[in-house]
């Protein structure tokens, strides 16, 4: 079963999300990047009115210098109760102490996922590291937001990204400028959850509000493509709960 995640920026559409049935509701600043990381003091305020029953995630923002304030980050949102922190592949991955310094968290019960962006060159070796280091998943989304996922990476690389996912047990995810159209197809490929922002926003302009009634749209999209292909609670994104 493939469930949605929707972005929010403040308290308002964090509500919106949640009284819309939405699986994961995302804590990000779109205004500071494609992982803008949302202050803390208003990540706090969003926890604080969600059911303790919605799966949230946050991302950390992009950018960091060291492992050591990538570190900080993390268990800066950690701490304040997000279940799930994203943070983007970078060079940092390449460091030699990288994993193992992922893993200490990951052994904290922090649950990390990884976040490849599509318009870059994806080194999806790097998730057979994930794995061992205990990460809970990862992603593909799009840094620059010019063109959606599927103008980026072709079907086949997507499918291939969810597979790996699935084989190494991490949950798969996959993100970028999806809008309506682009649904049908992304389910398709069995991720265990798709993110949007911009497609369900006034004007399509992930900056502005989310729209109440394209996040219902969607939502019930993806519901019924789950319903017509008998996929129950208990299927392929069991792995999602906490």
């Amino acid at each position: 079963m493939t469930r949605l995640l929707i972005s929010v920026k403040n308290v308002e559409e964090a509500l919106h999300a949640m009284y819309a049935g939405i699986s994961i509701v995302d804590l990000k600043d779109p205004g500071t990047g494609a992982l803008g990381a949302l202050p803390v003091h208003e990540a706090e305020k969003i926890l604080a009115v969600l059911d303790k029953q919605v799966l949230t995630s946050a991302t950390v923002g992009e950018g960091h210098g060291n492992i050591e304030a990538l570190i900080a980050d993390i268990k800066r949102y950690a701490d304040i109760g997000v279940d799930i922190v994203k943070i983007a592949v970078t060079e940092l991955f390449m460091n030699q102490q990288f994993f193992a310094e992922m893993q200490q968290l990951t052994l904290q019960g922090i649950k990390l996922v990884a976040v490849f962006f599509a318009d870059k060159l994806m080194d999806l070796s790097l998730i057979t590291k994930m794995q061992t280091a205990g990460f809970y998943g990862a992603m593909v989304d799009t840094q620059q937001k010019w063109q959606p996922i599927v103008e980026l990476q072709s079907m086949h690389e997507l499918k291939k990204f969810t597979e790996i996912c699935k084989q190494h047990h991490l949950i798969s995810g996959l993100a970028g400028s999806v809008g309506l159209q682009h649904l049908t197809s992304l389910i398709t490929l069995n991720p265990d959850f798709i993110g949007m922002r911009g497609g369900i926003c006034d004007a399509g302009n992930r900056t502005l509000s989310l729209s109440q009634k394209k996040v219902e749209a969607v939502n019930a999209m993806l519901l019924k493509y789950n319903s017509d292909i008998g996929c129950g609670s208990q299927s392929h994104a069991t792995s999602l709960q906490i």
